[in-house]
C-alpha cells in the first residue's frame, strides 16, 4: 500500500450537508415556514362570518373593524394596527379600527396574537 492511499483512507469524507451552519439554516428555515404556516392556515377562521360576508361582497372597500386579541393591546400591536388602519379606541382585549383594506383585514388574521376579526357595530362609534 502506497503512502498516498493510506492517506485517502484516513481522511474523512466531509459531505456540505453535514456542515453545522448548514444544519442551523435548514432549522431556521424551517421554523419561519412553520410560523407563517400556522397564521395562513388558521388566519382565515379568525375572520367572523359578517366580516367575511362583506368583504366578499365588496373585495375593495374598506371596513370599520374591531380585533379581539389574546391580551390586552401594547403599543407593539398598536403600532401594527396603525400600519393598516386608523384605530378609534380599546376596551378589553379588543382594538377598534377605521378604514381598513380588505387586504389588510386578511394580514391581520395571520398574526399569531388575534383571536377575532369582526366588523364594528353601527350603534358602538365612540
Amino acid at each position: 500500500m502506497s503512502e498516498t492511499e493510506q492517506v485517502q483512507t484516513v481522511a474523512k469524507q466531509h459531505h456540505w450537508y453535514h456542515r453545522r451552519d448548514f444544519r442551523f439554516l435548514i432549522l431556521v428555515a424551517t421554523v419561519l415556514v412553520l410560523y407563517h404556516g400556522y397564521g395562513y392556515v388558521t388566519g382565515p377562521s379568525r375572520i367572523s362570518a359578517g366580516l367575511q360576508q362583506a368583504m366578499d361582497q365588496n373585495p375593495e372597500g374598506h371596513f370599520n373593524i374591531i380585533v379581539t386579541a389574546k391580551f390586552p393591546p401594547e403599543e407593539f400591536q398598536m403600532g401594527i394596527y396603525q400600519d393598516y388602519g386608523a384605530m378609534r379606541g380599546m376596551e378589553g382585549r379588543s382594538a377598534t379600527l377605521h378604514k381598513v383594506w380588505s387586504h389588510g383585514i386578511r394580514t391581520l388574521s395571520r398574526y399569531y396574537w388575534v383571536v377575532e376579526l369582526d366588523l364594528e357595530k353601527p350603534g358602538k362609534k365612540k
